[in-house]
């Protein structure tokens, strides 16, 4: 990967999800003004007829604006009726087909919520509300104390030197880490697991570690000399003495003492760990460490105990994912004292679970994650239901499909990627600027992806899952040592690709380039971009043409990174680049011809990737959908009405209204170009002309000339 992999690898990995609530830690665009309505497209666009189309605003077509001629503003056409009757709600910028989206999933996880508890014992929904109810059962919280967690606070306890504190240390590894896919590289424990693909085209499951270990939410909160970081820090020192003093209340006189050696470890610990910016890089993976190599790189405490104890001892190899947190944790257990250490290990444990504990450790809770003062609390049921989301997530989600997503809907959209990706082969096939050789790459990696549509293609068993309805602590460490079992028995064994890292209720997608696989969740696929009453034609310039976009970053200057086995290797050519370059620089120039404000352009250079990816999705998209039609292809009238269809569905799942405001940040921080510009891609594909009767004259017009293709 190139210098700016960081970025790329922050960028693309495409977590839009409703979502970062741990256990641990509880982790809203076109404007309709003047300017926009004129397009303001620039000076290559002509002035707009005034002529009525004179279209039938029936059936599916019966939310255009007929007072709007398409080739003037197509986006304003196809989503006029909605624009018109749309506010943007108070209290925020914009209103998007992603925020329709969002606000329809809550209300769905709500209801969902709701009614679990009705079903019966044993049942998935029944295991997801007991859960829940646990978390909300204040009265069996109080009645229960500390009883929960005293196996682990008396194995604290029985600590008497570094050989215990290390297998201890080990044995409460747990694989609360996601570095590759989904950006998590701090764990809750001193160090985190996870099983993963690597980048060097490893065809089994790669042991990662990464740092951890921290209450608060990153290192420069223990290490910033900011003056509100300071202050979060004072009130996390009377929190961690007032949890000390709690659970010795004999040595109470010395809990301000000890909290302040507790927080001294733990900015140890932070000073030893990387910065965000060094650990968001997937390059990390080439920090492979043999056994031997904790010896030499990080001496001063006992591997092979704490690798034992973790249940890793036949595990020969780790990517330490930031080598200088296993050299400072080791440097730490070995300068520490072991009472230090157990002090540490009390406060972390009643960190993790202070939500679910009686009322004076809860009200402990927000100052132990690092809360600032005044912060409006979550209210318990929001709580309960944060973490029951976040915790439970791939049950939830398989109840989620049952209720909200049909398993046919699921094969219809498998057909659509399947034409979607074929399409886009035959396109990148045809790509005069790439290079034979990496056409060959190309095409394997096509042929090999995984493009997930909805849901996994299988779920886990719930038969051996325990579920309390009294004792939320138990629920939670049960979640967290089965999880951790299963990432234990995935360590050597090949890759799934089609293993599932978004959950299905979440709307959004993932991006794996190492695992050269895509999760297009079932909750996004909901209206305006998705509906079971939805023509295919409509499906497809909807649901095809992202699913093209994705497919694109694939093989672009994206994926070209990756090989197709998840490889981290360049294999486009200098050439390639070149190539790419030159065939992309119209398109540059036709997005930076936009003008939202007379003195604003859109950036087309900065949305260039995304642009072609747009521009190369649709295309695929459009061809794909038109192969479908088999012999209906062949009728004129009906093909027209179709095509309309085709691109009134694309311009409808990017809509949304914004604030100047918004559109102006946009403008500057987003790597997309706003969605009205984005529909806009219509105008280089030859179809929407004759299905809408663009003209010249028209301002999206183009001559046939000018008409970009760059897949």
């Amino acid at each position: 990967m190139r210098d700016d992999s960081r970025a790329c690898n922050q960028y693309h990995r495409y977590i839009s999800f409703i979502e970062t609530l741990t256990m641990l830690e509880y982790t809203s665009r076109a404007f309709i003004g003047p300017s926009l309505l004129a397009l303001a497209l620039g000076g290559i666009l002509g002035t707009a007829a005034a002529e009525d189309m004179g279209q039938s605003s029936t059936g599916l077509e019966a939310g255009v604006d007929a007072q709007v001629r398409p080739g003037d503003d197509f986006f304003g056409y196809a989503n006029g009726s909605w624009l018109q009757a749309t506010p943007v709600p108070p209290g925020k910028k914009s209103w998007s087909a992603r925020d329709e989206i969002n606000e329809r999933v809550s209300q769905q996880m709500q209801a969902l919520l709701d009614e679990v508890w009705t079903n019966p014992q044993g049942t998935v929904a029944r295991k997801v509300a007991d859960f829940r109810a646990a978390y909300l059962n204040d009265r069996a919280i109080a009645a229960q104390g500390l009883r929960p967690l005293k196996p682990l606070l008396n194995h604290i306890a029985r600590v008497r030197d570094k050989a215990a504190l290390t297998a201890l240390l080990g044995q409460t590894l747990r694989a609360d880490a996601d570095p590759v896919n989904r950006g998590q590289y701090n764990s809750a424990h001193v160090l985190g697991l996870a099983a993963e693909s690597s980048i060097r085209g490893e065809k089994n499951y790669t042991a990662i570690l990464v740092q951890g270990g921290l209450s608060l939410p990153g290192r420069e909160h223990y290490l910033s000399a900011d003056a509100g970081m300071q202050a979060l820090r004072a009130r996390y020192r009377k929190a961690v003495s007032a949890v000390l003093a709690q659970l010795d209340p004999a040595h109470a006189a010395s809990a301000a003492a000890r909290a302040d050696a507790v927080i001294a470890l733990e900015t140890a610990l932070a000073q030893s760990h990387a910065a965000d910016e060094v650990s968001d890089n997937e390059r990390n993976a080439n920090n492979l460490w043999t056994r031997a190599d904790f010896a030499r790189q990080a001496p001063g405490m006992d591997w092979p105990g704490f690798f034992k104890a973790a249940g890793l001892a036949r595990q020969a190899s780790f990517v330490a994912w930031q080598p200088s947190a296993l050299t400072g944790l080791a440097v730490l257990v070995d300068t520490q004292p072991v009472q230090v250490w157990q002090d540490y290990l009390r406060v972390r444990a009643i960190c993790a679970y202070a939500e679910v504990l009686p009322a004076s450790f809860a009200a402990l809770a927000p100052a132990l994650r690092g809360a600032a003062a005044g912060e409006m609390p979550v209210q318990a049921v929001q709580r309960a239901n944060a973490v029951t989301q976040s915790v439970m997530r791939e049950y939830i989600g398989r109840l989620y499909v049952e209720r909200y997503f049909p398993a046919a809907q699921k094969a219809r959209l498998n057909t659509i990627v399947d034409n979607v990706v074929a399409a886009f082969g035959r396109r990148v096939e045809a790509a005069p600027w790439l290079s034979p050789a990496s056409k060959t790459v190309a095409l394997a990696k096509l042929k090999v992806l995984y493009f997930g549509m909805a849901y996994p293609e299988k779920w886990q068993d719930h038969e051996a899952l325990v579920i309390s309805p009294t004792n939320p602590v138990a629920n939670l460490q049960h979640l967290a040592d089965r999880h951790y079992r299963q990432t234990l028995d995935r360590l050597g064994k090949p890759i799934d690709s089609k293993q599932w890292v978004a959950a299905p209720q979440q709307a959004g997608g993932l991006l794996m380039f190492q695992q050269n696989a895509y999760n297009f969740t079932a909750a996004l696929l909901q209206a305006p971009k998705f509906d079971a009453q939805m023509s295919d034609a409509m499906t497809y310039g909807a649901i095809g043409a992202i699913v093209g976009h994705e497919v694109s970053h694939f093989v672009d200057t994206l994926g070209a990174e990756y090989d197709s086995d998840g490889r981290l290797r360049r294999w486009w050519t200098p050439e390639d680049m070149s190539g790419y370059a030159t065939a992309s620089e119209a398109l540059e120039r036709q997005f930076s011809s936009y003008r939202p404000y007379p003195e604003v352009a859109v950036d087309g250079k900065k949305t260039t990737v995304e642009n072609v990816a747009d521009l190369g999705g649709l295309a695929a998209a459009f061809d794909a959908y038109r192969a479908s039609l088999k012999d209906m292809g062949r009728e004129v009238d009906y093909v027209r009405q179709q095509d309309r269809q085709f691109f009134i569905g694309y311009a409808r799942s990017w809509r949304i209204k914004s604030t100047e405001e918004a559109l102006r940040t946009q403008l500057t921080k987003d790597n997309h170009a706003p969605e009205r510009y984005r529909v806009a891609a219509v105008r280089n594909l030859d179809a929407w002309y004759e299905a809408f009767d663009v003209r010249p004259g028209d301002r999206l017009y183009l001559d046939p000339e000018n008409r970009l293709r760059i897949w």
